[in-house]
């Protein structure tokens, strides 16, 4: 089970996304958007590593966040496998 830290209920998570919230003036790193939603994310997913430091912490608007999941901005979504287009053809080696 998470604890209240892992999923943004504590007093302490709430005190620092007050902090991340002023720091990036209300405002998404991504878009430039001030109003809606805002959320504080994690630079460097949690689940890859990423800590709470100010330093992996930003403020994105919630299109941003969510189009962004659990990757990084830099990195692009992972191409669709085209199945049909590139069937690499069965060829038996013999071991003679």
């Amino acid at each position: 089970m998470a604890s209240a830290v892992d999923n943004g209920t504590s007093s302490r998570w709430s005190k620092i996304r007050q902090r991340i919230l002023k720091r990036d003036s209300y405002c998404c790193q991504q878009c430039g958007q001030d109003n809606g939603k805002l959320h504080v994310d994690h630079i460097i997913p949690r689940r890859l590593g990423g800590s709470d430091n100010d330093d992996n912490l930003q403020v994105l608007c919630q299109k941003c966040n969510l189009s962004k999941g659990g990757r990084f901005f830099g990195t692009g979504n992972t191409p669709p496998t085209l199945h049909d287009l590139n069937i690499p053809e069965n060829v038996s080696v013999s071991h003679d």
